[in-house]
């Protein structure tokens, strides 16, 4: 055609081809979608990772959990001489001019007193008797002490028991009556155990905040007291002795 462009060429065979290459593109995108799957869905049947666990804060230190055993009160004993219940009267005077005053009493045997660690030791080294306390409050009623006492078959065997405290063995700790018009302490308190050994005899005293709070350390006012009426008692047991 004049001015126009000749028509293409056309070629044997040729219409079979492009069917052929639309098929077979089809095709493999089919198998690649396939792999594609399985590729993917490989690892459905796999367990989770397992789960990352982080250590847990560090305790805090509390004092040995003792519970709450509370003395009944009883009137005034006084009185002298070597008989726990006559060293344990209704007040004492320290040497250094403190009044404490009782707040209740206790006697119990050894084994049913003792916190577990003692509880260990008292199978080698028995008490004789019942182990008396009792309850003070230190002028101010601000410091509560129990102070117990009990007695063993020889001194040595007194000694292997107070030494026990070095190792956390003492007696279950007391608090007031409810009647002597004391508050009671928060659970479990903290509180410093101190012990003397004289003769056959050990003495403890165990001195806390009446409110319940920390005690302080060695040079503090719940340590110095537990001391001064600790002292104060076992004096009076060596010189009735």
């Amino acid at each position: 055609m004049p001015g126009g462009f000749p028509p293409p060429p056309r070629r044997s065979g040729g219409g079979a081809a492009v069917p052929l290459l639309i098929v077979g593109g089809m095709v493999l995108l089919a198998l690649i979608g396939v792999g594609a799957f399985v590729v993917l869905n490989s690892g459905d049947d796999k367990d989770d990772p397992p789960a990352i666990t982080f250590p847990s804060a560090r305790p805090t230190y509390t004092p040995p959990s003792t519970g709450s055993i509370e003395p009944s009160p009883t009137t005034s004993l006084g009185g002298g001489g070597s008989d726990p219940t006559s060293l344990l009267s209704a007040t004492v005077r320290t040497a250094k001019g403190n009044t404490f005053t009782r707040a209740g009493t206790r006697t119990e045997s050894c084994i049913t007193r003792a916190n577990t660690k003692l509880l260990s030791r008292l199978r080698t080294d028995p008490c004789i008797g019942s182990m008396y306390s009792a309850v003070y409050a230190n002028p101010s009623r601000t410091i509560i002490t129990s102070v117990s006492i009990a007695k063993f078959a020889t001194p040595s065997a007194a000694s292997r028991i107070g030494n026990a405290t070095d190792a956390q063995g003492w007696p279950k700790l007391l608090t007031p009556s409810d009647a002597s018009g004391l508050p009671q302490p928060r659970a479990n308190p903290a509180y410093w155990t101190r012990t003397w050994t004289r003769g056959s005899s050990v003495i403890y005293a165990q001195s806390y905040w009446t409110h319940g709070g920390a005690t302080g350390g060695r040079t503090g006012s719940v340590f110095a007291t537990a001391g001064e009426l600790g002292v104060e008692i076992t004096n009076a047991l060596l010189f009735t002795n």
